[in-house]
């Protein structure tokens, strides 16, 4: 019987569908730690307004709260897709500001256009509004092979700047807990691998025959 199956190879094999299922487990408490924080977002827009907290901005008890700031500087403002207040589907624009006082930079999502080739003109000014985080860069691999960030705080003001449409009102029911579906994935990677390893070996083993 031991002729029939290689040792080695079915040890690596086994040995990353462990691995999977360990990391599937870290997802899940991840997952648990990320349902008791979307908890306790439930009361934060009520909160008094609070200077935006350069330094400390990646903190998860800031996000939900209502923050203010001052854009000194507009360095970029980039374009996604995004909903306005009413629900209606748009463009939202998210300028990088830059604070002298504190000489860090800072996101604020400055309204919505509905047209998807546009780009606020915006020079900057006081903003206030909930805070949420800000977009994820990085790519779906990224994501699924990289342990998760917690993103800075970025502003969703109020009142729309350069004559966009108003920003929809960001709602902590929105936070996403992608490690849930990362814990998912990671099982089915472990079960995949195993199925096709045994497909393998029974083929292998019919041939001999």
């Amino acid at each position: 019987m031991t002729k029939r199956i290689p040792i080695i190879a079915t040890i690596i094999v086994v040995a990353a569908a462990l691995t999977m299922v360990a990391l599937g487990i870290w997802q899940i408490g991840r997952a648990q730690e990320k349902d008791d924080l979307k908890a306790a977002m439930v009361n934060r827009p009520g909160l008094p307004v609070i200077d935006y907290p350069f330094g400390d901005a990646s903190a998860t008890k800031y996000l939900y709260r209502r923050m203010r700031a001052q854009c000194d500087t507009v360095r970029a403002v980039n374009v996604s897709g995004g909903k306005d207040v009413n629900g209606r589907t748009g463009w939202t624009q998210i300028a990088t500001c830059w604070n002298a006082a504190n000489d860090q930079e800072f996101t604020v999502q400055i309204g919505l256009s509905g047209d998807p080739g546009s780009v606020a003109q915006w020079q900057g000014g006081s903003v206030e509004g909930l805070a949420k985080e800000a977009p994820d860069p990085r790519g779906l691999a990224q994501r699924l092979f990289s342990a998760s960030e917690q993103r800075p705080a970025m502003i969703v003001t109020d009142e729309p700047k350069a004559g966009l449409l108003a920003n929809a009102r960001p709602d902590p029911e929105e936070y996403k807990n992608s490690s849930w579906a990362y814990a998912g994935q990671w099982f089915f990677f472990a079960i995949t691998a195993l199925v096709i390893y045994a497909l393998a070996l029974r083929s292998r083993t019919a041939r001999k025959r």
